[in-house]
């Protein structure tokens, strides 16, 4: 565990939350014991919040076209509530256009439902089941097939079942998926053991645990497949690039290079394609140096990789500040070039504050490159200036700062949303002299236009007079279409925002206005969401 690992002011409750786990391995074995979260159901440990085979209580199933929101039964996505069933109104021919009575009606024998009204057949590219019309690439009651149900707020995308977003729980070992739009989530499920990032090579889901493991379990489900990689200390990043993947290991100050082997095996049942998991070879490694601490990657291009440098404040920070270029030309990946980011004055710092740029998340963006700094005090770990972008035009090596306004402290993430760019504020974390964390300043999502202009800041906070709730802090997020999925890095909830113009609207998160934030990671105390990644359509 290192400062570039984890947040910052996130490091002593990281670790007394790992120190815990492995003290808990040597307990003996009285039966199936399961992870915060979950519950025990036979010789089994469940989600009872949102497990549709077990919803709300051991055994209760949830009907068709319905899955399980916060321990209870309710219409899917797209459904509607008739006469005690959920259906879809669209290719219903009991309710075909709405509930019958209600403004729907009831097809004739002879006739489909398709598209809310009674006809004599299904459309060319429809696909039929029994009396409805179907679109088999998004209907999550018929996906791919007639009765391949998704269920528990899994997307029928491109005919494939998945959840639209997975978000990974540190202190738990789980990951949950999410279902963008609704924001229903799925079950949680225990897959690692402190997992830091996690991404998707075909129907996979890649794993990076604390542990130095690279996990792998079945897209669909999560359930955890036998192969698994070694990685270096404190792997912080996991990018995929069909058939290689890149891991930044940042205790290490290496970026690790693993290369699928085999071929899939032909599309089939959801986890079929690799059912021991992926077979993976070490293919390179690339140093950075002692005490870079690299913390995040993007790659531009067909063979460049760009990696932000923090530096390792519990020792020699000089070696931070920077992005490198990292050339996987000829599979022969090299640091081809060096930029070093803006220092002293130009970090404008607090009065009686040093600061350094302190680099951590990193994106392409207009041909830019975009990267976010921490802007840290050394000594005290503590921001020591206001929240700072670097924008780098990477032919000419140029490097503006981009103040993200009196909002925003400690940035993290960053990410285009459109046209537009967004950024998430870790803020400031006060702590009393027991270590216990007291607020957190000026934590918020960020919203800049086409021309780096901040047009929208949404503070990350409890309402005022708001009963029990958490401390919230901005960590990592994904977007999906424009709405957002931010991670909480003290709470383990996932806050949603929705940009409506130039505007960021909260949707799921503290505020009177919203819905409450998804309850992701739960967990007694500190509760640490480490990463949230949108999986991309296509297997």
């Amino acid at each position: 565990m290192n400062a570039a690992s984890l947040p910052p002011g996130r490091h002593l409750a990281a670790l007394v939350s790992l120190l815990s786990c492995l003290l808990l391995t040597g307990c003996p074995d009285e039966g199936v014991v399961c992870s915060e979260g979950l519950s025990r159901c036979g010789d089994t440990c469940v989600d009872l919040t949102s497990e549709s085979a077990n919803c709300g209580e051991c055994g209760n199933t949830c009907g068709t076209g319905q899955l399980c929101a916060q321990s209870a039964c309710r219409c899917q996505q797209g459904a509607t509530a008739c006469g005690g069933a959920c259906v879809d109104t669209q290719s219903s021919p009991q309710h075909c256009g709405g509930c019958a009575g209600e403004g729907g009606k009831v097809c004739q024998p002879f006739e489909v439902c398709m598209n809310g009204d009674c006809q004599g057949s299904c459309a060319g590219g429809m696909l039929q089941c029994g009396n409805a019309c179907i679109n088999g690439e998004a209907d999550p009651n018929n996906c791919g097939a007639c009765g391949n149900v998704c269920g528990d707020a899994r997307s029928c995308r491109g005919s494939v079942c998945t959840y639209d977003v997975v978000a990974t729980c540190f202190n738990t070992g789980q990951v949950v998926g999410i279902q963008s739009g609704s924001d229903f989530k799925g079950p949680n499920t225990l897959v690692a053991s402190s997992p830091q990032s996690a991404a998707r090579m075909l129907d996979v889901l890649l794993v990076l645990d604390s542990t130095r493991k690279l996990v792998q379990a079945k897209l669909s489900d999560y359930g955890v497949l036998p192969a698994s990689n070694d990685t270096g200390r404190a792997p912080n990043q996991v990018l995929v690039q069909d058939p290689y993947v890149y891991i930044l290991n940042s205790s290490d100050n290496t970026l690790q290079v693993l290369r699928r082997e085999g071929d899939p095996l032909p599309p089939g049942p959801p986890g079929s394609r690799f059912p021991n998991g992926i077979t993976f070879t070490n293919v390179a490694s690339v140093s950075f140096g002692a005490n870079t601490n690299p913390f995040a990657m993007t790659r531009t291009g067909t063979h460049d990789l760009w990696v932000t440098l923090y530096g390792n404040l519990l020792g020699d920070p000089s070696a931070g500040g920077r992005v490198v270029r990292v050339s996987l030309a000829n599979n022969e990946p090299a640091v081809v070039d060096t930029i070093v980011l803006p220092s002293g004055a130009a970090l404008k710092p607090f009065p009686d504050n040093t600061t350094l740029s302190t680099p951590t998340g990193i994106t392409e963006h207009h041909g830019k490159l975009y990267v976010t700094l921490n802007n840290l005090n050394p000594v005290t770990y503590s921001p020591g200036g206001p929240g700072l972008l670097a924008r780098i035009d990477p032919t000419s090596r140029a490097v503006d700062l981009i103040d993200l306004g009196d909002g925003c402290l400690n940035p993290g993430s960053v990410a285009p949303v459109g046209e537009q760019l967004l950024v998430s504020c870790g803020g400031k974390a006060v702590y009393d002299t027991n270590f216990k964390l007291l607020s957190v300043e000026r934590s918020a999502l960020v919203l800049l236009d086409a021309q780096d202009r901040v047009v929208s800041t949404a503070p990350i906070q409890c309402s005022p007079g708001i009963g029990s709730c958490p401390i919230p802090a901005a960590g990592r997020f994904a977007v999906v279409g424009n709405r957002t999925y931010l991670g909480d890095t003290n709470g383990g909830r996932i806050f949603v925002h929705e940009v409506v113009g130039s505007t960021l609207v909260e949707r799921r998160g503290l505020l009177d206005t919203s819905e409450p934030a998804i309850a992701a990671c739960p967990a007694s105390g500190f509760s640490l969401v480490s990463d949230v990644v949108a999986l991309p359509k296509g297997f």
